[in-house]
């Protein structure tokens, strides 16, 4: 099987572009990367600037702290993402430990607050994930599995559920009535 001067010439502009391009990222990059660079701390200038002209939120007005606790038996090591909307943090650490996270209590901007945990050993003892508000449980997740995992999301708009009461027990139907045979 021959291989025909097209299919060279092919094979030769082939290489050739790809020698460009190389070339270009090679010699461009740093150039590129500084630019880039410039233009976020250009950015971030400017939103400061604005963040900075802006009247500051009065506390609790349109942000909420709540707290992201990882309980479990003491000393357990876990791993732990947690955050809100815009953005998370990663961690690791024994229990017991608490975790702040700030939300938006604007309807509008959709914001919630979310935490995943994790074992990192084999056994069956418990992790439990928790978000608090004002020291009040607004969700909680657990899990006893082998390097097992649990999430909870809470968002500060959701209508809170009410407490169901334990179903009224019911009166036996011949209560106190003997029978007769």
């Amino acid at each position: 099987m021959r291989i025909s001067w097209r299919e060279v010439l092919g094979l030769l502009i082939g290489v050739a572009i790809c020698y460009g391009l190389f070339s270009y990222a090679v010699v461009y990059a740093p150039q590129i990367r500084e630019a880039a660079s410039e233009r976020t701390q250009e950015e971030d200038s400017r939103s400061g600037e604005t963040g900075q002209s802006t009247a500051p939120a009065a506390p609790g007005e349109d942000t909420k702290t709540v707290v992201i606790r990882v309980t479990g038996s003491t000393g357990e090591s876990f791993g732990v993402n947690y955050g809100n909307l815009s953005s998370s943090q990663s961690d690791e650490g024994v229990v017991p430990a608490d975790y702040k996270v700030q939300v938006r209590t604007d309807p509008s901007s959709g914001d919630y607050a979310t935490a995943t945990a994790w074992k990192f050993t084999g056994d069956s003892k418990e992790l439990k994930v928790q978000i608090l508000d004002n020291g009040t449980v607004v969700s909680e997740g657990s899990t006893t599995e082998d390097y097992g995992a649990t999430g909870v999301r809470w968002n500060p708009n959701q209508p809170q559920p009410e407490p169901t009461a334990p179903p009224a027990t019911q009166k036996k139907a011949v209560e106190g009535k003997g029978f007769r045979s």
